[in-house]
C-alpha cells in the first residue's frame, strides 16, 4: 500500500523553489554566475540574482575597470 500512495502523490503540482522563499516571498540570496564560450577564447560571462542592497554601478565600473572587454547589458 505504501507504493500506491508514494505514486499518487506524484500527480501533484510542487514547487522546486518553494523552500528558497522566506516570509516576504522573496528569494533568498542566490547569485547565479553563468560562463557561456563563444568562438576561440572569447566568453560570455551572465550574473543575475545580485541583491538589491549592492551597487549595480559600482560593480559595473569595476568589472570595466578589471576587464577590459566588460560589456554590461
Amino acid at each position: 500500500m505504501a507504493a500506491s500512495s508514494s505514486i499518487q502523490n506524484l500527480n501533484k503540482p510542487k514547487d522546486a523553489f518553494e523552500q528558497l522563499e522566506d516570509e516576504e516571498g522573496t528569494r533568498q540570496g542566490f547569485c547565479h554566475i553563468r560562463i557561456q564560450q563563444r568562438t576561440g577564447r572569447k566568453t560570455i560571462t551572465t550574473v543575475q540574482g545580485i541583491a538589491p542592497e549592492y551597487d549595480l554601478k559600482k560593480i559595473v565600473r569595476y568589472l570595466k575597470k578589471f576587464l577590459p572587454e566588460f560589456c554590461s547589458v
